[in-house]
């Protein structure tokens, strides 16, 4: 037992992890990174301790993610491409799952064909995810991005019916083209009448809920995350489509009436954040799930000498480019047919069908069905698995590597400089506040948090390469700053107590970088040295500190010791700054130089440390809160001078209610927060 919950805390830490190299290396697929990261797991034994039924898989997992990935869908624009989307989702599915069957066939010895278009109802349906993330970097045409949300929402159920029914096939020894037609149609109408049925009783529940004035945000959202599972389930014991179901109930739950009250609106933001949070651990689940499956799989694979390496290799190689053939011959046929109806050119639909051919990519649903395919069922089934899995990996690769030649990088054209002017007035008036106000260092703190957003929006504002140069600096500053502050403590020339306040101080610095994927290594590096380097120390000198504090009162030494450091710092900093004037722009060495001897100056006259201590647990809410009214206030008059458009307004609203709630939140702190800020 313990040896499972010691597996599901790494599990959990790996997926903190992989989201974390997602973010560090954003040009690399999350899945893929997944993927490998369940390799290992599943090197140290992970798979003797994680297992989970494929049934469930496709219940609680499957069913959810796609569930979610329906009420996000913008239905009407689908419908404007239903043609293409119809061919997508049925021809092309069953073509796509016939020809990899014949294919498996031919190439591998002892595949029999059921169980080769078992693989091909695997690998028919595409990842929408991928399709989104090819979306949000690339300018799509919004008639693609509309076919290829459409297509990834609903050829997962089309995919899976031709699975279960080659699955039914392999393992009765019986098919029928008759008997398969009728369960298609049965499997596919009865999943629509069920995601319909639930979601009609769950509306049903709610209205009586209503009615007696017992609705709850948690009950609703229970009431949510229950409705896939209820469609997935009622449909699957009744021998009908879940995967239908559930779409179909995500889409209902979507599309329905909306009401205008202060629950819907809790619900619908508590809602976003939860779904956000389920969406990417399930998907995490599956890969990672799928690389541990594949450890597993691979290596009495590799070892058989009924498949050399080298022929499995060309046998996924082989079927990845086939997947795309067929799907290239499906839309040119498709396009072929509406030029010579509407007696258009031809050639000009080229770049359309290069485009959506070439976004085909497969993932979440294969991984999930092949999964299912008992051993008993297929002698070959670790073959289907590694192939089903290397196909995917592979298209993704393709995805990632062709789509940018048919279609251009998305630039964001960046234009902060109204926010900057707004900004800059929020804080002219809280410095007016300031003079009259009895707590000045509540204001303080105020408008540093301003100074340091406007300070983001200027260095965004700025050419990429400028960007990077002055988080290259930042970093070189912190390190600076870091081996400055080891070196004082080592020497016995600050206390630990000054120790943590110039940590605090440090993190605060942390937090102003903003880090490309270069210099999100070197960041990375930073940070954990830094925290190592703490933690190591606290743990050294946990007596000494507490000894520490009965001997003096450390608020008043603690000033001078940080005072002494920073003016050391501060020379290694303007020394180091001046070495690198050849190297980086003058108006950034400049820039930072002034903002340093600007700051040491304020050091020195003894505001700063008050101000870098209370920035560590600020006692402002008040202030904050008439910052944020100020802020609204500025972004309404912005906004009605059209010098705002309503998007950039409606984005700078949300920021300032994010901020305004963080704010709420954290207005009361904690035992060791207060025992490390007050250090008595």
């Amino acid at each position: 037992m313990l040896h499972t919950v010691f597996y599901a805390i790494i599990f959990l830490l790996v997926l903190v992890l992989s989201n974390v190299l997602d973010k560090i290396f954003p040009k690399l697929p999350l899945p893929l990174i997944q993927v490998v990261v369940g390799l290992i797991l599943g090197f140290f034994g992970a798979n003797r301790a994680l297992h989970v039924d494929p049934e469930i898989f496709l219940a609680f997992i499957i069913g959810p993610l796609l569930f979610r990935e329906a009420e996000e869908t913008d239905v009407r624009r689908i419908f404007k491409h239903t043609r293409l989307i119809l061919v997508l989702i049925f021809p092309l599915v069953f073509v796509t799952a016939v020809g990899v069957g014949y294919l498996t066939h031919w190439m591998a010895a002892g595949i029999p064909l059921a169980a080769g278009i078992v693989l091909g109802g695997t690998l028919a349906p595409t990842d929408a995810v991928v399709v989104s993330s090819l979306s949000e970097r690339y300018n799509f045409p919004r008639r693609i991005t509309s076919v290829l949300k459409g297509e990834g929402l609903f050829n997962d159920a089309s995919g899976i019916i031709t699975f279960q029914i080659a699955l039914t096939a392999l393992t009765t020894g019986v098919f029928s083209i008759g008997q398969a037609s009728v369960n298609l149609v049965y499997s596919t109408v009865g999943g629509v009448l069920v995601g319909l049925l639930v979601v009609w009783i769950q509306g049903l529940l709610l209205t009586i809920l209503e009615d007696v004035s017992a609705n709850d945000t948690s009950g609703y959202l229970l009431l949510e995350i229950v409705l896939p599972l209820a469609a997935f389930l009622i449909a699957d014991e009744l021998s009908m489509s879940g995967i239908t179901a559930v779409v179909v109930a995500g889409i209902m739950q979507a599309n329905g009436l909306k009401k205008t009250s202060l629950f819907d609106a809790q619900v619908s933001k508590v809602k976003t954040t939860i779904w956000g949070t389920l969406t990417f651990l399930l998907n995490s689940v599956v890969f990672i799930f799928l690389g541990i499956e594949l450890y597993q799989l691979m290596t009495p694979l590799f070892a058989e000498k009924t498949y050399s390496n080298l022929s499995l290799v060309v046998m996924a190689v082989v079927l990845t480019l086939a997947l795309f053939v067929m799907r290239f011959v499906v839309l040119s046929l498709y396009y072929a047919v509406l030029s010579l109806r509407g007696k258009h050119i031809f050639s000009h639909y080229w770049n359309d069908i290069l485009l959506m051919a070439f976004s085909g990519s497969k993932g979440t649903i294969g991984i999930a069905a092949i999964l299912l395919l008992p051993r008993s069922a297929a002698t070959q089934q670790p073959l289907l698995v590694f192939l089903c899995a290397s196909v995917t990996g592979l298209s993704f690769l393709i995805s990632f590597f062709i789509v940018p030649l048919f279609t251009t990088r998305k630039i964001e054209h960046v234009n902060n400089l109204t926010r900057i002017a707004l900004l800059n007035e929020v804080v002219t008036e809280l410095e007016r506040d300031q003079e009259s106000a009895s707590y000045k260092t509540g204001y303080t703190i105020a408008i540093d948090a301003y100074r340091e957003r406007i300070q983001k929006l200027i260095i965004a504002q700025e050419t990429a390469i400028v960007s990077t140069d002055f988080s290259d600096l930042q970093l070189m500053i912190m390190r600076i700053e870091l081996q400055g502050l080891e070196t004082a403590l080592r020497e016995g020339e600050v206390s630990m107590y000054t120790y943590r306040t110039y940590q605090r101080y440090l993190h605060s610095l942390e937090t102003t970088v903003a880090h490309h994927l270069v210099s999100s290594i070197q960041f990375a590096l930073a940070v954990t040295i830094r925290a190592f380097h703490m933690l190591t120390t606290n743990l050294l000198h946990i007596d000494v500190s507490l000894t520490r504090r009965k001997k003096y009162k450390p608020t008043e030494t603690t000033k001078a010791e940080i005072t002494e450091l920073y003016f050391k710092n501060t020379e290694l900093v303007m020394q180091a700054l001046e070495n690198l004037e050849g190297v980086y722009e003058p108006q950034l060495i400049n820039f930072l130089q002034a903002e340093r001897l600007r700051t040491a100056a304020f050091v020195a006259s003894g505001g700063h440390i008050t101000r870098m201590m209370n920035k560590a647990h600020p006692n402002n809410l008040t202030e904050m809160m008439r910052a944020y009214y100020l802020e609204r206030k500025l972004i309404f008059e912005y906004e009605d001078r059209k010098e705002l458009t309503s998007r950039e307004a409606q984005t700078m609203r949300k920021n300032v209610n994010v901020m305004e709630d963080y704010s709420l939140a954290g207005e009361r702190q904690g035992l060791l927060a207060d025992l490390l800020t007050n250090g008595k």
